[in-house]
């Protein structure tokens, strides 16, 4: 595909195994990374016109590609890093920031512009892999907080390369969940962070990195939670519970140490992965009477 006026990068057959954190995924027909958002309308123009299937990658940690790759185009937004402090104001609970971010800019990387500038509101995303855009799209957090919990608005393209504005109301976040329209793409989002010590924010940020470390995996590719927590007990504890901790199919293994991650052991495919996957939800199902639902985004061909 030749777009005279695109000024970012494109690939041919580009494995998908570089750039998710499960180090898994065959090849996407074409890989494309706009340096900028004029250059991504320039290409979702071009996409339109030729229609082309299409996915927008984030950091690719909550995500399983199949082992035939994707037919059609993956767009990586890791180019679009703008990140800035919009506005500052006071009101009932103290001091605040606005802050605008970029959909490429790493969850860590805005969590240490925030600590650095003295803003409390992000602590709960210390050891969240993946990026804002990522984060907005399934409203990454944990029991402590979410990501939609600090947004004000989130800017994104339609289909026809308009730019849309839509306030939090509008995009009704829920566990794992938010409304952004078929066909958009996500730019950007305005933030609202709270003044606060640096150093009890800090200090705050470590014991959740610590605990992070004790409870789940480090050192093996994974993509972080594999199934959404059910309301009745955490999938993980399910998990545990049916006794599937360690169990294996390939080099695809439910963790020894946190039940609801599946990890790379070294060459594990995806087709190993969605094995497991199948398995672990029968079993719990068996003993359970739960049925578990993916919360990792799985696409792709067979």
């Amino acid at each position: 595909m030749e777009i005279a006026s695109f000024k970012g990068e494109i690939r041919r057959n580009e494995p998908m195994s570089r750039h998710t954190s499960y180090a898994i995924g065959g090849p996407a027909d074409i890989f494309a990374v706009p340096v900028d958002q004029n250059d991504l309308v320039t290409l979702l123009r071009e996409i339109g016109g030729k229609k082309l299937k299409c996915f927008v990658l984030g950091g690719g940690t909550n995500l399983l590609v199949r082992d035939g790759g994707f037919r059609g185009i993956v767009i990586s937004l890791q180019r679009m890093q703008a990140m800035k402090i919009e506005s500052e104001y006071r009101s009932i609970g103290g001091a605040f920031s606005a802050v605008f971010v970029e959909a490429g800019v790493a969850l860590q990387k805005l969590l240490s512009f925030a600590v650095q500038g003295g803003l409390t509101g992000l602590e709960f995303t210390a050891g969240i892999p993946g990026t804002v855009g990522g984060a907005v799209c399934m409203n990454a957090g944990t029991a402590s907080g979410e990501f939609g919990d600090v947004i004000d608005s989130v800017t994104m393209l339609s289909p026809d390369a308009k730019m849309v504005t839509k306030g939090k109301e509008e995009m009704r976040f829920g566990y794992r969940t938010s409304a952004i329209p078929e066909g958009h793409v996500v730019l950007g989002v305005r933030i609202i962070l709270r003044r606060g010590d640096r150093n009890k924010i800090q200090e705050h940020v470590r014991e959740i990195l610590s605990m992070r470390k004790q409870r789940q995996p480090v050192g093996l590719p994974n993509a972080g939670s594999i199934f959404r927590n059910p309301q009745e007990e955490s999938a993980g504890k399910l998990i545990e519970a049916a006794g599937l901790k360690g169990k294996t199919v390939g080099d695809a293994q439910v963790s020894d140490k946190h039940a609801n991650f599946i990890v790379n052991k070294g060459h594990a495919r995806a087709s190993e992965v969605l094995t497991l996957m199948e398995s672990v939800k029968q079993k719990v199902l068996q003993i359970h009477g739960v049925r578990l639902e993916p919360e990792i985004k799985i696409i792709g061909e067979d």
